[in-house]
């Protein structure tokens, strides 16, 4: 009965949600059935409501898929998971956004069905849109360079902008948590998963981009997880398929890796998430990971740098969870660990498994009940105090979001300030379209949209699609083009791991045709390059991005970007040209 009540008291409140979004300002209001969410001990008196079923639910955040085919809709998969399992959160991916008015009518699917079921908790929806490489939306939304476009210009009113857009665009949708900003130091050429969703190598410059970034997701409604503690940025293995270690001593992870999450904890952050990392100074030879380590999450992250908000966990189903310990065997030791938020983005099987065996250790007096309800706590006054509990989706208001071209000149902006002259040997920049009328532009995304950007600026370009690791025939058929032209453009992208690119640059050198190199990635791509090419970071493949660096090669602009990370034996950080020298 007590059930049928609360479900009915859901109902009643979705009706009353209904009624809240068609206003521009949230309000609390108190529903029979339920606590009044207005008063500070609003999350205990709710947690006196609740099973230990639903408490545990609470504390996973879940995906949902349609096996290949898209999830646009409400299937089976997610009413189990909210309706049964009582999830206190969602996350989307790509298979779950087709369209912003799309993701908005799922949103208020989820919210609906969560509200007409016991408990009547809303939902925490959360997507990854961190700009740049790692952007769950491609339209309808402001597309941004990321995060190390943003270090390379080193204005932290960017960031803010870019923070407080994509805030405002997330939330009329009806998500209210981006899990950004990624704070990770990326201080290691070889890091094959942050890369550009990083920074820069040094912590404070990555503390400060990633603060005025956070306050501009604040100034856009939008709550955000910082991420990978304790640091994610000096690995060479990707956590999504392997298990990663940092070895560096306590001392150099306090100057490095934890500086930006340190400020970011003094500054009032909602959640941090873990790495699946494993860090010898903090948790020893054992092999275990920081999201299962009680020294990192309790000990390192709670203890002695004081956070108590919601740490969230990465993706339990990653390689180095899954394949070394076990999702679900996991999630018990992360609750344990400290975690309060265990993320399963994919599989229900998992899922479910996940939430059973937290619910055992509980009733088996291995994880006490008492450390459950402190995460319940936590999670709850997180969608209290920040989303209010009763209001969680809400349409925009006519200020919170700014003019759409407004918002694409800001994204330009950025990407423009970005591009950075690395290196102009016996300065070959810049071209001149009466000695190089002829230009092949060669690129493994966005060639035509290059070229046309070199057209507009009088040269004579073609583009050709090359391959992200050409083979050795891709590559002889790419030079011998390049011998019909009087310039070639290269563009590459992680060109360290997919060799073939550089193979194709060093094979048209070799025939002694000008050859610029245009970094759609990292700038460590520099490295496996000849010195005497000149070569341009563009950090993205935004058409601002190109755009810019074909005015720049072209002469008709400025490089005004600055390395944010050392280029390890060749570049300082902070190195950058100007063709005007």
């Amino acid at each position: 009965m007590q059930r049928w009540i609360r479900g009915a008291a859901g109902l009643v409140l979705f009706g009353i949600l209904a009624v809240i979004l068609s206003s521009s300002e949230p309000a609390a209001t108190s529903v029979a059935g339920l606590p009044d969410p207005r008063g500070e001990d609003w999350p205990d008196r709710m947690l006196a409501h609740m099973t230990l079923e639903e408490k545990v639910g609470q504390m996973l955040m879940v995906g949902f898929h349609n096996g290949d085919a898209p999830a646009y809709e409400m299937n089976r998969q997610a009413l189990r998971l909210v309706q049964k399992y009582h999830v206190g959160g969602m996350i989307l991916f790509d298979r779950n956004i087709e369209s912003p008015r799309q993701v908005t009518r799922l949103t208020r699917q989820l919210q609906g069905h969560a509200l007409g079921s016991s408990p009547g908790i809303p939902l925490l929806i959360s997507v990854d849109q961190e700009g740049g490489k790692v952007s769950r939306f491609d339209e309808g939304v402001t597309p941004f360079p990321g995060n190390m476009a943003l270090g390379a210009t080193r204005d932290p009113a960017l960031a803010f902008q870019a923070g407080k857009i994509t805030g405002a665009e997330l939330r009329s949708m009806g998500i209210h948590m981006n899990l950004a900003p990624v704070m990770d130091v990326n201080n290691n050429a070889a890091n094959p998963v942050i890369g550009v969703r990083s920074f820069s190598g040094d912590p404070e410059l990555t503390a400060v981009m990633g603060l005025a970034q956070i306050r501009g997701y604040h100034e856009g409604q939008v709550l955000t997880a910082v991420k990978h503690f304790p640091g994610h940025g000096d690995t060479d293995t990707d956590s999504h398929l392997d298990l990663p270690t940092v070895n560096h001593s306590m001392k150099r992870l306090h100057e490095v890796e934890l500086v930006p999450f340190r400020q970011a904890i003094q500054r009032g952050v909602d959640a941090v998430m873990s790495a699946h990392i494993t860090f010898p100074a903090i948790e020893g030879k054992g092999g275990i990971p920081g999201t299962l380590s009680h020294r990192v999450l309790t000990g390192l992250l709670r203890e002695r740098m004081g956070y108590q908000g919601v740490i969230i966990t990465d993706d339990m189903e990653m390689g180095a969870i899954a394949e070394h310990f076990g999702s679900a065997k996991a999630a018990v030791r992360a609750v344990q660990a400290g975690a309060d938020l265990i993320l399963i983005s994919h599989d229900e099987v998992v899922q479910q498994k996940a939430m059973a065996a937290l619910v055992n250790a509980v009733r088996q007096g291995t994880i006490p009940e008492k450390r459950i309800d402190q995460s319940v706590r936590r999670i709850l006054q997180l969608k209290q105090q920040r989303l209010g509990a009763h209001s969680i989706v809400r349409e925009p208001t006519p200020k919170s979001l700014p003019a759409e071209k407004n918002c694409s000149r800001i994204a330009e902006e950025i990407a423009e300030r970005a591009v950075t002259l690395v290196q102009n040997p016996q300065n070959i920049l810049p071209l001149k379209s009466e000695k190089h009328r002829r230009l092949l532009v060669i690129a493994p995304v966005r060639g035509e949209l290059l070229a046309q950007a070199f057209r507009e600026s009088g040269f004579q370009a073609a583009s050709r699609e090359m391959s992200l690791d050409p083979d050795p025939k891709e590559v002889h058929l790419l030079i011998e083009a390049g011998k019909k032209v009087d310039a070639v453009i290269v563009a590459v992208s992680q060109s360290q791991l997919h060799k073939g690119q550089q193979k194709a640059v060093r094979g048209i050198y070799s025939t002694r045709k000008p050859v610029v190199v245009l970094g759609l990635d990292t700038p460590y791509d520099v490295l496996g390059l000849p010195k005497e090419v000149p070569y341009l970071a563009l950090y993205s493949a935004h058409p601002a991005s190109l755009r810019e660096a074909a005015r720049i090669v072209a002469g008709e602009a400025e490089a005004a970007g600055r390395l944010p990370v050392e280029i390890p034996g060749r570049y300082p950080m902070g190195y950058g040209l100007s063709l005007k020298k």
